[in-house]
């Protein structure tokens, strides 16, 4: 993994890769049980191996990095870092070093991590409700 991720970054600028590089950082330290893994070509933390327990990423843009978060409007943002209008996504545009090493990042890796498990489980439950109806309204029609 940290060959393909380390590959990866080169074709970014080197400001970008550098910032990812702290981030990453940062993720491991604070969510040390995470499957870390390279998807949609951004570093993703996860519940499990699967790339669709995600709950934050870290994605190299041109300009600057993306910190993701899947189930953002759970967290708790006292500095008013993050960004989005979605229903449970939010990300932080990291443009600097300085702001990647910023401790309040570190908090929201590690609140996301508290929340994870949790938040990924209520959303396959959903799916799985979903899934069902689905299957049961297309048996009824069936009749």
């Amino acid at each position: 993994m940290q060959d393909q991720i380390d590959s990866s970054l080169a074709s970014y600028p080197p400001e970008v890769a550098t910032i990812c590089r702290l981030l990453r950082a940062t993720a491991q330290q604070s969510m040390p049980a995470a499957q870390e893994l390279w998807y949609h070509s951004s570093i993703g933390y996860a519940v499990s191996t699967s790339p669709f327990d995600r709950i934050c990423y870290i994605a190299p843009q041109n300009g600057y990095v993306n910190l993701g978060f899947f189930f953002g409007t759970h967290l708790e943002d006292p500095q008013h870092l993050l960004e989005g209008t979605g229903a449970r996504m939010r990300h932080v545009k990291v443009r600097t070093l300085a702001q990647a090493g910023d401790p309040a990042l570190a908090a929201l890796l590690k609140a996301a991590w508290l929340d994870g498990a949790v938040s990924v489980a209520e959303v396959k439950a959903k799916r799985a409700r979903n899934s069902a109806e689905k299957r049961s309204a297309s048996a009824g029609g069936a009749r």
